[in-house]
C-alpha cells in the first residue's frame, strides 16, 4: 500500500512539472469581432492576402497558426474570399465594409465586423 501512494504521489509530481510548449503568438494588425461577442486578433499581411491567427492553447487546445489565404479568382463584388490553409472547406468572406463570414462546409458559423489597427 505504501509503494502504490509513493508511485501516485510522484506521478502527481511529475505532471505538474510537465511544461506545455509556449503558445503561438503573432503581431496582430486588425481583429475580428464576432456577433457571439468573441474578438480575434490576427495579423493581415502587407499585400491583404493573407490572414494569420493564433489559437490561445489550452487543456483540449493544442494551440497553432491559421492561415487563411485569399482566393484571387474568387472576388466577388466588394468581398474577397479566403480559404483556410489547414481545412480547405472552411472558407471566410470580407467585404469592403469590414463585414466578415465564416463558412464551414457551405454553412455560414458566424458574422462579424473587421477592424484594422492604425499605428
Amino acid at each position: 500500500m505504501k509503494a502504490k501512494l509513493s508511485l501516485i504521489v510522484g506521478a502527481a509530481l511529475l505532471a505538474g512539472c510537465a511544461q506545455l510548449p509556449p503558445a503561438p503568438s503573432i503581431n496582430g494588425n486588425g481583429a475580428i469581432k464576432w456577433a457571439n461577442g468573441i474578438s480575434e486578433e490576427m495579423h493581415i499581411s502587407a499585400s491583404g492576402s493573407t490572414l494569420t491567427f493564433a489559437a490561445p492553447q489550452s487543456l483540449f487546445n493544442p494551440g497553432g497558426i491559421t492561415i487563411f489565404s485569399r482566393i484571387d479568382s474568387a472576388r466577388n463584388g466588394n468581398c474577397e474570399h479566403y480559404y483556410s490553409e489547414q481545412a480547405v472547406k472552411t472558407r471566410m468572406q470580407i467585404c469592403d465594409n469590414g463585414e466578415v463570414t465564416l463558412i464551414v462546409e457551405g454553412q455560414v458559423i458566424n458574422v462579424g465586423a473587421l477592424a484594422r489597427y492604425i499605428y
